[in-house]
């Protein structure tokens, strides 16, 4: 007996020692929202939306500007790209180039696509409130189990010390003969159950303290702890709100329904957009380029140049001609960019007749998208609907429930009064009084567990109807 209150005594001294700070349930939700990976990864989603977004508007309010540049060599024989002259020599060439291409009219296709992706980022971003949102609620479940293991495992320590006094009462009944040896027996054999009990109870603490900290993606080995709630006191609603009034609140205060709506719009845009494509577009375009070519050559001069023609008739005096040679030189690159620079702007008109059915099979496709976001629609408010149902049905179920295990432990705890008082005077044995201590057990930890959904079931009506998840 000395050992079991020595371990007692330890495993007190250990839990003030490895008092560390609490977690309240609000620092919990706001650590979750920054760092739990499926709420940032619907931040990603966010990114590529926007992305969308802007892609879109480049499409319709921007050109699309282009620069080409080309370097070509000729061995041995080539054509002059200017005069067209043949040249018996190696030469390269340079051509440079800018195209710019704009879209005046394309059926407003652009202008729809720039409309259901716009839609399409604001559906995202509730779809990050709702993910956000059932991480709170799976957050908030783990939570209240934790708080729950925490009063299950204050239970089974104060039943341990219930058990310890009654040892001593039973040594002192057994030594005056009012009780046999076996009853002492069996309280050392309720004392190992108990602290059996005790160690289950830690663990199944433990257990539920990591599945916290799996949300808020902590080490696993880090010390954790929570902060009890402050105030835990049970007020019963005198009328659950009505369902009608809870369900139009939920659609209102939460982003499941909305998002869907919003997708629903988006794929009504998709499919005018997918309609422009069978218009005309008209576009613009425009170009400016140069080119050199290395044998370009320039005039720089002339020269007299006298040469013999023939001779004199009757006579050997040599006749001579004159006239004006020009000098030429190699023209260089910055100069022939110059002189041979050019441009041109064209309007352009695409009467499209037949793609390969590619658009009305993207007109089709369209017309599906607008069925299949009808359905999600749908869906998403059936779902809505069937949750506010079953928490409206669980909350009331909760409140019976705590109420019926609230009169089961005034009851059990005045029944374990007089066993204790009959058991101190030797009227009961110990098996009896057993019974009586093990139905206020029951009776504690129905209560607690009662306690616990109840505040969990009540949490989630109010989160429907306020779109807040408090306690």
């Amino acid at each position: 007996m000395k050992k079991i209150a020595v371990q007692i005594i330890l495993c007190c001294i250990f839990t003030a020692l490895s008092a560390q700070e609490k977690w309240s349930f609000e620092e919990c939700v706001n650590y979750a929202l920054d760092n739990n990976l499926n709420v940032s990864q619907s931040k990603l989603n966010i990114e590529y939306a926007t992305n969308n977004v802007l892609q879109n508007k480049m499409d319709i309010y921007t050109p699309n500007i282009n620069v080409n540049v080309v370097e070509g060599f000729n061995f041995a024989n080539s054509v002059d790209p200017l005069t067209f002259q043949f040249i018996q020599q190696s030469t390269n060439s340079t051509t440079l180039g800018m195209f710019i291409d704009f879209t005046l009219f394309q059926g407003l296709n652009r202008m729809m696509n720039l409309k259901a992706s716009t839609l399409e980022l604001t559906a995202t971003q509730l779809d990050q409130m709702e993910m956000e949102n059932s991480t709170k609620l799976i957050l908030a479940n783990h939570y209240l189990n934790a708080l729950l293991a925490k009063e299950a495992l204050q239970i089974a320590q104060e039943q341990q010390i219930l058990t310890l006094n009654q040892y001593t009462n039973t040594m002192e009944l057994v030594k005056v003969g009012e009780l046999a040896k076996g009853d002492q027996y069996e309280v050392e054999a309720q004392i190992a159950n108990d602290e059996v009990n005790v160690i289950t109870a830690e663990n199944t603490l433990q257990n539920a303290l990591n599945q916290i900290k799996f949300v808020l993606q902590l080490d696993p080995f880090q010390a954790f702890d929570i902060e009890d709630l402050k105030s835990q006191e049970i007020t019963m609603d005198e009328q659950l709100t009505d369902i009608g009034v809870l369900a139009e609140n939920a659609v209102n205060a939460l982003p499941n329904v909305k998002s869907a709506e919003l997708r629903q719009q988006a794929a009504l845009f998709k499919l005018k957009a997918a309609r422009g494509s069978l218009s005309p577009s008209i576009s613009v375009s425009g170009y400016l380029g140069s080119n050199y070519f290395s044998a370009s050559q320039k005039q720089v001069g002339e020269t007299l140049v006298t040469t013999p023609i023939g001779f004199v008739s009757g006579s050997n005096d040599i006749v001579f001609s004159s006239f004006q040679q020009p000098i030429f030189s190699d023209k260089s690159f910055g100069m022939q960019v110059s002189d041979n620079f050019n441009q041109n702007i064209r309007i352009n008109l695409n009467i499209p007749l037949f793609g390969k059915w590619q658009r009305m099979i993207a007109i089709d496709n369209a017309k599906l998208g607008i069925l299949q976001s009808d359905f999600e629609v749908k869906t998403k408010q059936n779902s809505l609907n069937q949750d506010i149902f079953t928490a409206q049905t669980s909350l009331s179920a909760a409140a019976k429930q705590f109420n019926a295990n609230k009169k089961n432990l005034e009851a059990a705890t005045v029944a374990f009064s007089y066993a204790e008082e009959k058991f101190n005077f030797g009227i009961i044995n110990t098996y009896e009084f057993e019974t009586a201590k093990n139905r206020l057990l029951s009776a504690q930890i129905g209560l607690a567990q009662s306690k616990f959904e109840y505040l969990f079931r009540k949490a989630i009506v109010r989160f429907y109807e306020t779109g807040e998840l408090t306690f």
